[in-house]
């Protein structure tokens, strides 16, 4: 059935199924469909009252439906948006963006927002175990799932032990290609601390999500296999399209 007739399609007031589950029906296959991918926002109340010849308080109940079901979720202000399936994103002894989204059939892709040397803070210093001020590397990604925003990340690297990593950059290579390169055979995940946060507005617009919604924030050491940290970063996940994981006794 094309969009056209769709448009112009009332539910029937004599089927015996109520008209806002009728409504609430069609709206789940069009969102099941894809009808509404491009970005994922539904029309306004008042637009799809209209489409489907309805009063507001019909088309509510059968929006409410479906947030009961997770298909949509409504945000004060905005409108009403398609509640995409949650990303798994498992938190283990060897972290990598690409293969945790490979083994769920994802694709994923990187964008790079910045990358430079600097000095390190002494918050920095600390989790790297080196002295504040000492040279670090400052890398920040914007990641991606099916070309949907899903997290920024920010990572530093002690710049004595990496130097020549902000240079591969532009060859497009895997992190941990980067480094085996670089003499880093192998890393594991030490720790990860799992907080929330408020976006900044330049965060928001990057997730493509309000500046109201919470995100998850993973502060994360990497360390080789000596124990010696080899990077400190601070991951922003949007909180709507990722669940963590954790994986305890994990031994890979």
């Amino acid at each position: 059935m094309t969009m056209d007739r769709l448009l112009h399609t009332h539910p029937q007031r004599r089927s015996g199924i109520a008209v806002w589950r009728q409504i609430a029906e069609r709206l789940s296959e069009e969102i099941r469909n894809g009808n509404f991918a491009a970005d994922g926002r539904l029309p306004s109340e008042g637009e799809l009252a209209g489409r489907f010849g309805v009063n507001r308080h019909t088309l509510r109940q059968a929006v409410q439906s479906l947030q009961d079901e997770g298909l949509v979720r409504v945000e004060r202000g905005r409108g009403m948006f398609v509640q995409h399936e949650l990303l798994d994103y498992p938190l283990t002894r060897r972290t990598r963006f690409t293969e945790n989204l490979q083994r769920q059939g994802l694709l994923p892709s990187q964008h790079l927002l910045t990358a430079h040397a600097e000095a390190a803070s002494e918050k920095v210093a600390r989790e790297l175990r080196i002295e504040t001020g000492e040279r670090v590397l400052k890398i920040e990604n914007l990641s991606e799932a099916n070309g949907q925003p899903v997290s920024v990340m920010t990572a530093w690297y002690p710049a004595a032990r990496f130097e020549g990593l902000l240079e591969m950059l532009q060859e497009g290579a895997s992190t941990t290609a980067m480094l085996q390169r670089l003499g880093l055979e192998d890393y594991v995940r030490a720790e990860s601390r799992v907080t929330s946060q408020m976006p900044s507005e330049e965060t928001a617009r990057l997730l493509k999500q309000p500046a109201t919604r919470p995100l998850l924030c993973v502060a994360s050491i990497d360390a080789d296999l000596e124990g010696r940290p080899v990077k400190y970063g601070e991951t922003l996940f949007c909180g709507d399209r990722v669940q963590l994981s954790v994986s305890m006794g994990d031994t890979r």
